[in-house]
């Protein structure tokens, strides 16, 4: 057959092929399970069940469930797989005894590397040498409803993943670090909801990492929610520790009886312009045990449009309620807080010094609406940390609408005044804000 012929046929062959391809749609989307007593002889067709995590994400294609029976798992298994966001991957537990124990010979127990719409939901991952979940260099990525205990370093890690979601987590015990840690320029990302405690480092790091290569350097876009964090950074940190980060909202969080910072906005590397800007952190409680803990919140240096507005800070006495240093005070916007725990004439740190609210009022024009108050919560000992109906939190909080006037006032700020207008109005447990004539400082919404 002559050559000419050849290659005609052969892109005829190929024509038909695309199109019989495009036309048939994408392969029906199969379950298997991950069971004690399964079998990893058995082929990768819907039904079966397999006796190793490795075996069983080894049959992964997009639009796939693997569901995890309850039992003990070893870890250290890479996902790469590029679901869809009609064909997406599940990898979820019957229960939270569906349990990914150590990480072999790897260092994560679960690594989801350079992939897509892949969700881990209902699963207990414990005793990696590093973290329990590692997100590289993935998108879409979703951790549900898990718990990660007594990982070597983290509980959750990423590293350039944007369109990230960990909700409803539990991340405790990080021998080394963190209970959740979100770094390498990675964007549009949501944590919320999730119980952080007792890890050595910061309860959750945000960490745009300007210093290493193929990224901005810059988380931008990210809302951090409905988190309660507490017992962490016995080796330092703070319980919500933000470093080059861009349009961040840190709302209705409860941190409580950590053992360093409290909500900190720094920079410590890079350019000014991948320094931390156009943070909104409002509604949240933060308390400190007598004697312990240094201050509620810490806007370090080169930060700029910070506003902070609505928030419980109780100090422990050590330091001040809150911490401002810096060198743009012009565009931090600090107001309607609940400031308490240590001495009226020690309350702000700025460069230094310690500063009574008379004294930083006439410097900053800062905290003119908030209060000196014992905000009286319900119950210390038991954490039951709203406030009750005495509190001089009750109607302090700063309202949405003036929030949005001091964004629009800052400029620069439209992504932060959009997320605020779609996010609902509420406190920590999802109850309506206000209930009264403004809503109320700190996590909680009381007021009847």
């Amino acid at each position: 057959m002559r050559p000419d012929i050849i290659r005609c046929s052969s892109k005829i062959f190929s024509l038909l092929l695309a199109l019989f391809l495009a036309g048939s749609g994408p392969l029906a989307a199969r379950t298997f399970f991950l069971a004690t007593d399964g079998d990893d002889s058995a082929t990768c067709r819907a039904g079966v069940e397999f006796r190793t995590l490795k075996r069983a994400v080894a049959c992964l294609a997009p639009g796939d469930t693997l569901i995890i029976r309850e039992g003990v798992f070893e870890g250290g298994v890479e996902i790469t797989i590029s679901g869809t966001e009609q064909a997406p991957v599940l990898i979820q537990g019957e229960s939270l005894d569906a349990v990914i124990s150590g990480s072999g010979d790897k260092v994560d127990a679960i690594r989801i590397q350079s992939s897509s719409h892949v969700t881990l939901d209902r699963l207990t991952v414990q005793q990696a040498k590093r973290a329990g979940a590692g997100v590289r260099h993935s998108n879409h990525v979703r951790i549900t409803n898990c718990r990660f205990a007594n990982n070597g370093k983290w509980g959750i890690f990423t590293s350039f993943a944007d369109d990230i979601h960990f909700e409803n987590n539990e991340c405790c015990g990080s021998i080394s670090e963190h209970g959740i840690y979100h770094s390498n320029s990675g964007d549009r990302f949501v944590i919320r909801n999730n119980l952080v405690h007792d890890n050595h480092g910061n309860g959750i790091h945000l960490n745009g990492d300007p210093e290493i290569p193929g990224g901005d350097g810059i988380l931008d876009q990210g809302v951090v929610e409905g988190n309660i964090i507490y017992g962490n950074g016995t080796g330092g940190g703070a319980g919500i520790n933000m470093t080059h980060v861009h349009d961040i909202l840190v709302r209705n969080n409860l941190i409580f009886k950590n053992y360093a910072g409290g909500i900190t906005v720094y920079q410590d590397t890079g350019t000014f312009e991948q320094g931390s800007k156009r943070v909104l952190i409002m509604g949240n409680t933060v308390y400190y045990e007598p004697g312990k803990g240094r201050s509620g919140v810490n806007v370090q240096t080169t930060s700029e449009k910070v506003i902070v507005a609505g928030n419980i800070f109780f100090s422990g006495g050590r330091r001040g309620a809150i911490e401002v240093n810096s060198d743009h005070l012009s565009t931090v916007v600090i107001d309607y807080n609940i400031l308490w725990g240590v001495g009226i004439d020690s309350l702000i740190e700025r460069k230094d010094k310690l500063l009574s609210l008379k004294a930083w009022r006439e410097l900053s024009r800062n905290d003119i609406h908030s209060k000196y108050s014992d905000p009286l919560f319900t119950d210390i000992a038991s954490n039951d940390f709203a406030p009750v109906q005495a509190s001089g939190a009750i109607d302090c909080g700063a309202s949405r609408d003036t929030v949005k006037t001091i964004l629009e006032r800052l400029e620069g700020c439209r992504w932060l005044l959009e997320r605020l207008e779609a996010l609902p109005e509420t406190d920590i447990r999802s109850s309506k804000r206000p209930k009264g004539p403004a809503s109320d400082a700190g996590a909680y919404e009381i007021n009847e």
